[in-house]
């Protein structure tokens, strides 16, 4: 058993040898966290709810890693650098491994993505992880789901479906590939820079592909042709609006 400020002093300090980099001025401790940047800030925020996006029996490492990345995603949809995170835990209980499994994934996503842990609350209750992501642009262009013209190809950066198969096979004990997908999704922060070159718009699909590319059409007031038949989806989902949360 340990207090909440014992169980926080266990996360304080992930990320902090990128403090410099990510232009962190007054780290995790004080009322509040201080970072500058000569860029736009754009930060997105995301919840993960216990039986919602994420069984009740899962793994507190992916835990940590899957509501991170999520969240993250939002930002490399937009073309943009990941730079720090603060996160909200509802936890119906204090116990120390489960701590320490939740610290190896949050350690794990912020060595991976190079960011910082700059502020964080612990309460008790039901089980959800609240994300805030902040990051910065690569450059002068931010991706919008706004930006789409008439004449733009659609293009999605692979199959549809792999999380939703990686928790049907999760669930029925299936050892697949997919798995991963779903508990450790990654967020494409290198694609999302590169297609800024081209792209006009870009959206994050974790609600499904149908269901995104309808928000992306009504933010750009544009219509679409789509061709199933030309759309990677993965075998035993079939289906189109598949999310990946």
């Amino acid at each position: 058993m340990n207090s909440e400020f014992e169980l926080i002093d266990l996360f304080k300090n992930i990320g902090s040898e990128y403090y410099k980099d990510n232009g962190i001025i007054i780290s995790p401790g004080d009322d509040c966290a201080v970072f500058k940047s000569n860029k736009p800030i754009v930060t997105s925020i995301d919840a993960s709810v216990e039986g919602v996006h994420f069984p009740k029996n899962a793994n507190p490492s992916d835990i940590a890693y899957r509501s991170i990345a999520v969240a993250l995603s939002d930002i490399a949809a937009m073309a943009c650098r990941p730079l720090a995170f603060s996160l909200s835990v509802t936890v119906p209980h204090n116990e120390h491994d489960w701590f320490e499994g939740f610290l190896e994934g949050t350690k794990k996503i912020s060595d991976e993505y190079r960011i910082s842990l700059i502020g964080g609350d612990l309460t008790s209750g039901p089980l959800n992880i609240n994300v805030v992501v902040y990051g910065s642009p690569f450059s002068e262009k931010i991706l919008t789901r706004s930006g789409a013209q008439p004449g733009d190809i659609i293009c999605i950066s692979s199959q549809v479906g792999k999380a939703s198969k990686g928790l049907k096979d999760w669930k029925n004990n299936i050892d697949s590939s997919f798995i991963d997908s779903y508990l450790r999704p990654k967020a494409k922060i290198e694609l999302g820079k590169e297609i800024s070159l081209i792209a006009n718009a870009c959206i994050d699909t974790s609600d499904g592909l149908l269901a995104d590319l309808k928000k992306m059409l009504n933010a750009s007031r544009c219509g679409a042709d789509v061709y199933i038949d030309n759309i990677p989806i993965t075998s035993d989902i079939n289906d189109l609006n598949a999310g990946d949360d």
